[in-house]
């Protein structure tokens, strides 16, 4: 009998053969083998969104931000989904939270150190986990903004700076009100010596800060802007 992760696996597959069907009853069966698979249980609720059963997608969304209140894609993807419903008050709610975390995240790996050569090595072990990750999310949902925004942030972090330029890019293209991904694609487009390029970035992120409330952002895009 195949367990919850080789069902997980399973259905990821059928996903990319165009079995949407398949996949989430694939899912639905590795849910009850493990209600607490956050990984099947955030594809779940982005396939049943695709199926246009929004409601399934909020249940799953919420289980999950249940299970694990600091998920940022479980709030990202509720923001996207009440939006849908068009309950824009409980959208907000949880775009604010999504973005609360995520530069709660951004902090603290700012703040962490590797303190030796073996953190270094597991540093560089959770930076390809994550890079999968994202990469998995993007491919369930080719429209979710945070899952480009992580992977770009991701690809920073290991200096992968043509890679976060691209995914940058391809975030703001998906939602061009995110300011954070106009942050990041300015700092790859830095970090590759495009001075020029940057500051044009730069120039079109702060307005859509300006408009959406993201201070931090908004601060750190002058700051640059002023030294190029």
């Amino acid at each position: 009998m195949a367990d919850a992760r080789e069902l997980y696996a399973k259905a990821l597959e059928e996903y990319r053969r165009d079995r949407l069907k398949e996949a989430i009853a694939l899912l639905e069966d590795c849910l009850r083998l493990d209600p607490g698979l956050g990984d099947a249980r955030e594809a779940l609720g982005l396939l049943y969104f695709q199926e246009k059963r929004t409601d399934d997608a909020i249940a799953c969304m919420r289980e999950l931000a249940g299970l694990d209140p600091g998920n940022i894609m479980a709030h990202a993807n509720l923001s996207r989904f009440y939006a849908a419903k068009g309950l824009l008050e409980e959208a907000e709610r949880e775009q604010a939270e999504s973005r609360r975390l995520s530069w709660k995240a951004e902090l603290r790996m700012k703040t962490s150190e590797p303190e030796s050569s073996g953190d270094s090595g597991q540093a560089e072990t959770v930076l390809r986990q994550k890079i999968e990750t994202y990469r998995k999310v993007i491919e369930l949902d080719p429209k979710d903004v945070l899952g480009y925004f992580s992977l770009g942030t991701a690809y920073l972090e290991g200096k992968r700076h043509e890679e976060a330029r691209e995914v940058f890019e391809k975030a703001a293209g998906v939602n061009p009100d995110h300011s954070p991904s106009y942050l990041g694609w300015g700092q790859a487009l830095e970090a590759l010596g495009r001075r020029a390029e940057a500051l044009e970035v730069y120039r079109r992120g702060i307005p859509v800060a300006e408009r959406s409330g993201d201070m931090i952002p908004l601060k750190k895009m002058q700051a640059r802007a002023e030294k190029l």
